[in-house]
């Protein structure tokens, strides 16, 4: 059997940072900033025929699963979802330019509360949380949620022609 080298060893810092990572999107996928930058309310609710939802609607689906995931981690009891539906019963489209900018914030301030607060204080995240083995696994969870929706994000913009964004992006 091959012995482990010590730089083969995954530190609490070392996952610290792949979380960190995995959450912004760094040597990933597109951070979620650049996801949305550029969109309008009016634009974040365009529908684009065959997909089951805006990118409205997948914003307010991460700001949802976010919201409970970080629960858990905080160490509030955090109800099953009932059906799969209670994460998609938003509206398409924000009803101005004000809700839809306090939905991204609210997504936003998610992802840093989770690599700025959290994720530092490791030693808070060792405790098993329901159902998850312990706290790096709820935010890597999330961190993959968040990559799996972010790759549709850019997908509907790509079909309704508006990507790249102002800053550019990837295009492959």
């Amino acid at each position: 059997m091959e012995q482990l080298n010590t730089k083969d060893i995954i530190t609490p810092d070392l996952l610290c940072e792949l979380l960190c990572n995995a959450l912004t999107g760094n040597r990933a996928h597109v951070s979620a900033e650049r996801a949305f930058e550029g969109l309008s309310w009016r634009q974040v609710g365009q529908e684009v025929p065959g997909s089951p939802h805006t990118n409205r609607q997948l914003l307010k689906h991460l700001n949802y699963w976010q919201d409970r995931l970080i629960s858990r981690i905080e160490g509030m009891k955090v109800l099953p979802a009932k059906t799969s539906d209670d994460g998609w019963k938003f509206e398409k489209a924000p009803s101005d330019e004000t809700i839809y900018r306090r939905e991204l914030g609210k997504f936003l301030t998610g992802i840093e509360y989770m690599t700025q607060t959290l994720l530092p204080q490791s030693n808070g995240l060792i405790d098993c949380k329901g159902d998850y083995p312990n706290g790096f696994a709820v935010i890597q969870t999330m961190a993959s949620h968040i990559s799996y929706h972010l790759g549709e994000v850019v997908l509907l913009r790509r079909m309704l022609e508006l990507w790249p964004p102002p800053s550019g992006g990837y295009t492959w």
